[in-house]
């Protein structure tokens, strides 16, 4: 994910961190509030519910080299061959902008982008003469349009998640969502027992013990444990080791690939459990990833050069006292936000003095992407413009100090470019049921994910920007599936 965000708060939680803590303290103590469901339900159709299970698996930042040529790497996955060579995948999936974790994984789940469905970052925009809060998007209520669980809530499906971003309250008869409070340093599990299905965590750690305290290690038991003992006809799972890797020590080195080989034995666990349950044969197995990964050495941070052209006013300690414009940075990109969003003078200055700044020889800046791009990217409605970081940069959140500096030690790997750099490109594969054995794609759009999943479990979104990935699916193997609504928007 991002400087300061994810990598910093999250490092998608240390491996001692937040989850581990979580459930030791759950031998003590029960949840204090019950995982609620959303107020409304989503305006989608639904066909008869037939007797498939799906099973989608996030693993956050995985490469589709990682999959698609493992030997360059070095890479011993038996898992992820089997299932490439057992089912079908794509050699590269083409993003959303920005291409940062919890955008990504509400269109995997709505088909939409990010300017639909309300997921614009990870962290909710604060003013920065306000209170940081540091709170991000948690709360599945945030989330404007309707989502695969609720479709398949709806039609009277089993469904479950874990750790999967934006699902706090979500409608998921079983619940770990991804949730931490930023104020704490190291956050603990508080909030996530707080929101966390009552019971469910101390049953999945009693009924499936397990040495390894990694943050995957452990989601992977609770996934065991569900998969086992309640069956969800559509389990959502989050993996974040391999992100929190590649961010720390980038892609590609020895220490992100000794992830990728824990991961693949996660997934070869994940899967033996859903034989145990006896659902295997009807199980479709469908692994993701929400945006690649791109190597970092320097860093630059737009509130400065803000600071400097007066439109951002700092006090004697260094605190905004008032502002113009402020930068929102999401690793490889940054939205410039302004106080007042019609502000015509103010947006012409922005875009004045970050056009010339990308024109500099050695410039930070790839480029501006102007508001009638990123209006076509679905990218963030509230954004004057946004700045696209050079080859080797990411954004910063300083107000003061150096313009462009040298990352920190533990920070060599970020994403958020435009999905149309390679780089960016994201996974996936299908395995199981509904799978094409054999058959490959060369490029797929994550708009496109969420639609062949709902149609796998004989369900369909009507508003959806993408469609069913027929390509990589059985023939035959789909319930039928109404035809489009032809009100619908039609795909940029």
């Amino acid at each position: 994910m991002m400087p300061n965000n994810l990598a910093n708060a999250k490092k998608k939680f240390p491996p001692t961190g937040i989850l581990s803590a979580l459930l030791i303290a759950l031998l003590m103590f029960s949840p204090g509030l019950r995982a609620q469901s959303q107020a409304t339900a989503p305006t989608a159709s639904n066909a008869k519910a037939t007797d498939a299970y799906l099973i989608m698996i996030s693993i956050d930042g995985l490469l589709p080299e990682y999959y698609t040529a493992p030997a360059a790497l070095g890479l011993k996955v038996p898992n992820l061959t089997a299932m490439k060579l057992g089912g079908a995948y794509a050699e590269g999936v083409e993003g959303i902008y920005p291409s940062i974790t919890y955008p990504a994984h509400t269109t995997l789940i709505t088909g939409v982008r990010p300017a639909t469905h309300g997921i614009v970052q990870n962290r909710i925009f604060e003013a920065p003469n306000a209170p940081q809060t540091g709170e991000w998007y948690w709360f599945a209520e945030a989330i404007k349009t309707p989502t695969l669980y609720g479709l398949a809530k709806k039609a009277g499906l089993k469904t479950a998640g874990v750790g999967w971003p934006v699902t706090v309250k979500a409608e998921l008869d079983y619940n770990v969502p991804e949730i931490f409070d930023p104020a704490e340093k190291p956050p603990t599990g508080k909030r996530t027992m707080q929101y966390a299905t009552p019971g469910l965590l101390q049953k999945a750690l009693a009924a499936n013990p397990t040495t390894d305290t990694t943050t995957d290690g452990r989601r992977t038991a609770i996934s065991e444990f569900i998969i086992k003992e309640y069956q969800p006809r559509l389990l959502l799972i989050h993996l974040v080791d391999l992100d929190s890797a590649q961010h720390t020590y980038g892609p590609r080195t020895a220490q992100a690939l000794a992830v990728v080989e824990r991961q693949d034995a996660y997934l070869g666990r994940l899967i033996a459990a859903t034989r145990q349950a006896g659902i295997f044969e009807k199980t479709t197995f469908m692994l993701v990833s929400d945006h690649g990964f791109a190597p970092v050495d320097k860093k630059y941070a737009p509130n400065v050069t803000l600071a400097k052209e007066k439109l951002i006013t700092l006090d004697a300690n260094g605190k905004v006292s008032a502002w113009q414009a402020a930068a929102w940075p999401a690793g490889g990109s940054c939205a410039i936000v302004l106080k007042d969003a019609n502000d015509k003078a103010t947006t012409e200055r922005v875009i004045k003095i970050f056009s010339a700044l990308a024109k500099r020889s050695n410039s930070p800046l790839n480029r501006v992407v102007l508001p009638a791009e990123l209006q076509r990217l679905g990218a963030i409605p509230e954004a004057a413009l946004m700045l696209e970081a050079a080859t080797g940069y990411a954004f910063d959140e300083a107000l003061t100090g150096a313009e462009v500096r040298a990352t920190d030690s533990d920070y060599r790997g970020t994403h958020g470019y435009l999905p149309s750099r390679a780089e960016m490109r994201s996974a996936l594969m299908i395995y199981g049921a509904s799978a094409q054995v054999g058959a490959k794609l060369r490029l797929a759009k994550m708009i496109d994910i969420a639609p062949t999943a709902a149609a796998v479990l004989g369900l369909w979104f009507d508003h959806a920007e993408g469609a069913i990935i027929r390509e990589l699916i059985k023939p035959g193997s789909l319930p039928k599936i109404p035809k489009p609504n032809p009100k619908k928007a039609a795909r940029p």
